[in-house]
């Protein structure tokens, strides 16, 4: 059987390429793809080279909600017909060349049913599918808030207004925290406002903005980008004994080290999360249900799969104003 993929051939280049798929083993479910989402950090990384792991060429991405077409014979928590999220994982597929770093861009797939998690026995509407797709990134900012544990009134100043950043910030606000969103883009800055205060890191009234917002200090620090400069900047922002949460990605070595001098003359706890679990996917799931999460506030471009290639140059480009990315596969 074939299946379309997309693949990172090498750094920075992308193709559509049609893969053979092996024989359905005793623990596989064969699943069809409806939609796939873009993982905007981590997929950008894998396309640069520099995602710890990362092999050329690649089959990329984790957001992909599908049906199960498929059961093996060892198979009980599916059966023909469920809704499920997931991908693959392990790449079960003939050309051997081609790696999966998750491997969910792809119309078809055939690999272990633990890799999937079940959504419904019935096809949601198109609403429902387009921001239950971004279950799994939307799920890292309730890691990352539960971790805080973040309560009422208390103030957070969240880097990067991306996808997860945003998240975060409407979490926050769903605790009646109060979020502030940083960020160096103009246009995700201005975008951003809709969901909370949001400030450009190169604003030259930051500091009157920030100790308006919060005279005493902020309660926490919640990085999703991971540029030193800027944690720096904004510990200076921070209430004695506050939390600081790093989230980002951190594989560029060179730039990766922070002034742990002034974090512990404040005395700041410094956490970390990496990564989801089952109870967090499951959390996120109610949360974009009941509209707690406003997904569909982050979509900014809907493409099929005949246009993917289409989809992935606007993000690679950046020419064009891009968060929320997804693909209805035929």
């Amino acid at each position: 059987m074939k299946t379309k993929a997309v693949v990172f051939t090498r750094e920075n280049e992308i193709e559509l390429k049609e893969l053979t798929l092996e024989d359905i083993g005793k623990d596989d479910i064969g699943v069809k793809t409806i939609i796939t989402a873009i993982s905007p950090g981590t997929e950008r990384w894998i396309l640069k080279g520099k995602h710890i792991g990362t092999k050329f060429p690649c089959v990329p991405g984790y957001h992909r909600i599908g049906v199960v077409e498929k059961v093996g014979e060892n198979v009980k928590n599916f059966k023909e017909g469920d809704v499920v999220y997931g991908c693959a994982g392990d790449g079960k597929w003939k050309e051997k060349e081609i790696y999966s770093m998750w491997g969910a861009h792809l119309s078809y797939s055939i690999g272990d049913w633990r890799n999937y998690w079940f959504l419904s026995s019935t096809i949601p509407d198109k609403f429902e599918l387009e921001t239950t797709v971004f279950t799994q990134l939307s799920s890292v900012a309730t890691r990352g808030i539960n971790a805080l544990e973040i309560k009422p009134k208390e103030k957070i100043i969240i880097i990067g207004s991306g996808i997860l950043g945003i998240c975060a910030s409407q979490l926050a606000s769903y605790k009646n925290a109060i979020p502030v969103l940083i960020d160096k883009d103009k246009e995700r800055v201005e975008f951003s406002k809709k969901f909370a205060f949001s400030f450009n890191i190169d604003d030259e009234n930051l500091e009157n903005k920030l100790k308006e917002i919060a005279p005493d200090g902020f309660d926490y620090l919640y990085d999703t980008v991971g540029f030193p400069e800027t944690t720096d900047k904004l510990v200076q922002f921070m209430k004695y004994r506050g939390k600081v949460l790093f989230q980002a990605q951190y594989f560029d070595k060179e730039r990766c080290a922070v002034d742990l001098d002034q974090i512990k003359i404040k005395e700041l706890t410094i956490k970390t999360t990496c990564g989801i679990d089952t109870e967090n996917f499951y959390q996120t799931l109610f949360y974009i249900r009941k509209r707690i999460l406003k997904i569909s506030d982050i979509i900014t471009h809907r493409f099929s799969s005949r246009e993917i290639l289409e989809g992935y140059k606007i993000f690679k480009e950046g020419r064009q104003f891009n968060l929320g990315i997804l693909f209805w596969w035929d």
